[in-house]
Formats: structure tokens, sequence, C-alpha cells
């Protein structure tokens, strides 16, 4: 429901903001005949001048109306996607049992097993719902499988690695004849 708002309310922004630019426009083309017209006036060796000052300040103001317009409507939407970004993280939050605690301060949640977890600063919702995010994907990998992984390692291990065994201990048992204090604490 939030988001069917929030995008009736954008697409009216959007067609504001559409007008006012079209209107600025308009105004820019028309202040430019105005100073050229001027510009021909003063040109001239007849200076006969019939108020264009005013059109010139009054087109000037028109423009800067609009493009104002235009300006606020856009930080408008700023902050319109900012609230429905932090409305998600909120309900990502309140969806998953996170609670906003007053003592411990701050956003928490406790996980099935009972362990309770700090998510982050009661104003930053973005930070603890990701933090959150983290904690269940975590908590969630599918355990992989060690058996396969050791069956390959005794695989790469009896072939390539069977000589340097061999040299290690023969190493070992030519240190232990040269020094019996090192073999009998190894």
């Amino acid at each position: 429901m939030k988001k069917l708002t929030a995008a009736a309310v954008t697409n009216a922004i959007q067609e504001k903001s559409e007008e006012a630019r079209k209107s600025a426009l308009f105004e820019v083309k028309s202040l430019k005949k105005d100073l050229l017209n001027l510009e021909k006036i003063l040109s001239s060796k007849k200076c006969i001048l019939e108020d264009p000052a005013f059109d010139i300040v009054h087109g000037a103001f028109e423009v800067f109306r609009h493009t104002e317009v235009i300006c606020q409507n856009v930080k408008l939407q700023e902050q319109i996607d900012n609230s429905l970004e932090k409305a998600s993280f909120k309900d990502f939050l309140d969806s998953k049992g996170a609670r906003l605690l007053k003592k411990p301060e701050g956003w928490h949640w406790i996980s099935p097993s009972g362990e309770m977890h700090y998510l982050g600063a009661s104003n930053d919702t973005q930070t603890a719902a990701e933090t959150l995010e983290s904690l269940l994907s975590n908590k969630k990998a599918p355990a992989k499988k060690p058996a396969a992984k050791k069956k390959a390692a005794k695989k790469n291990t009896e072939g390539a690695s069977s000589e340097p065994a061999a040299k290690s201990s023969k190493k070992k048992a030519d240190q232990s004849s040269d020094n019996p204090e090192a073999a009998a604490q190894a």
C-alpha cells in the first residue's frame, strides 16, 4: 500500500516537474526574443523604448519560479525514495522478528537457538537490516560435505607428497642420531 501511494505521488510530482520545465523553456525563448528586440532598439539611432525592461524582468522571474519548482520537486522525490527505502528496511526487520529495544538500546534479534544479536543503532535501520540479512544467510547456508574433501585430499597426498614425506622422515632420523635430546622431544 505504501509503495502504491508513493508511486502515485511520485508520478504527480514528475508531471508537475515536466509542466514547469516546459513553461521555463517557453519563458526562456520569449526572454531571448525580448532581449533581441531590446538589442535592436538600443543599437538603432531611433532609441524609442516602449517599456521592454518590464517584459525582460518578468520573463526572468518566471524562469526562476519554474526552475525553483523543478528543484523542489527533485528534492521531494529524493526524500520520498529515502523514506520508502527506510520503510522497506524496517518492514524487513519486523518480518524477521527483530525488535527495537530501549535497554540495551538499538535493534536486536533473537535467533531460534536463543542467542541475542545486536544489529545496529536505533536510528540506523539500513545497517541493522544488512546485519540481520548476513546473520540469516550464515545460518541458512547448507552444511558442506567434509568427507568428499578428505577423499580428494588423500588422493592428492598419496601421489604427490609421498616423496617429500620420505625425505622428511629421513631428516628426522638423521637429526635423532645427531642429537638424541631433540629426538626425545619430537
